[in-house]
C-alpha cells in the first residue's frame, strides 16, 4: 500500500514539474519570434505602392521634361513624404532640387553619419535605422550634385561585388530615370563603395 502511495506521489510531482517548465519555454519561443520578425522587416503594401507611383510619376516627368532642373526634386519629395519629414523644404514649403541634399545633411544636427559604404558596422546601422523608421540614405559625395539613394526597411542582403552585406534601397535616378528602382540593394545602386557615405535623421 505504501509503495503505491510512493509512486501516486510521484507521478503527480513529474506532472507538476513539466507544468512549471511550460511558460518557460513559451516565452523563448516569444522572444525568437520577436527577434526574427525584427531582421526581416519590410515595407507595407501602402509603402510599396507610394513607391512605385513615385517612380512612375517620375519616368514620366522626365521624358516630358522641358528644363534641366524638371523633376529633380522628386528625390527630396521622396525622401520626405516616405519619412516624413520636413528637412528638404525651402522657407515656401516646396521641396528643393536634390542637388543640396548633401549640404543640408552635412550642417545639420539632426543627420549623424554613420559611416562609409565600405564599412559592414555602418552598412548595418542604415538598415536598422531605416527598419526602425528613421529617414537613411547613401550619397555619393564625389561631387554635388552625386547619385542618391534612400535605405528602406528590408534586410541586409549579400553583395558578391562588394562582399559585404548590404541594405535595401529605392532610387530615382535623375541622369537616367529609365534605371530608377525599387527594393534593390545597395551594391545596385552604386558599382563600388568608393565615395559613398550613409547618413541617418536621428528622432
Amino acid at each position: 500500500m505504501n509503495r503505491i502511495i510512493i509512486l501516486i506521489l510521484t507521478f503527480i510531482c513529474v506532472v507538476s514539474c513539466k507544468n512549471d517548465t511550460k511558460p518557460e519555454k513559451s516565452t523563448t519561443k516569444t522572444e525568437k519570434a520577436t527577434t526574427t520578425e525584427t531582421a526581416n522587416a519590410k515595407l507595407s503594401v501602402d509603402k510599396e505602392q507610394f513607391l512605385a507611383t513615385t517612380i512612375a510619376y517620375f519616368k514620366n516627368c522626365k521624358a516630358n521634361a522641358t528644363d534641366r532642373n524638371d523633376c529633380r526634386n522628386s528625390i527630396t519629395k521622396m525622401i520626405s513624404e516616405f519619412y516624413t519629414i520636413d528637412d528638404f523644404k525651402n522657407t515656401n514649403g516646396d521641396y528643393i532640387l536634390y542637388d543640396s541634399i548633401q549640404s543640408i545633411v552635412r550642417r545639420s544636427e539632426n543627420w549623424i553619419q554613420l559611416g562609409n559604404a565600405n564599412d559592414q558596422e555602418a552598412l548595418n546601422k542604415a538598415q536598422e535605422a531605416a527598419n526602425n523608421g528613421n529617414a537613411t540614405i547613401a550619397i555619393d559625395v564625389s561631387e554635388l550634385y552625386g547619385q542618391v539613394a534612400m535605405i528602406t526597411p528590408g534586410k541586409l542582403t549579400n553583395s558578391g561585388s562588394w562582399k559585404l552585406k548590404v541594405p535595401n534601397t529605392t532610387a530615382l535616378v535623375n541622369y537616367d530615370a529609365s534605371k530608377s528602382f525599387m527594393n534593390k540593394s545597395l551594391a545596385y545602386a552604386f558599382k563600388s563603395t568608393e565615395n559613398i557615405i550613409l547618413f541617418s535623421k536621428s528622432r
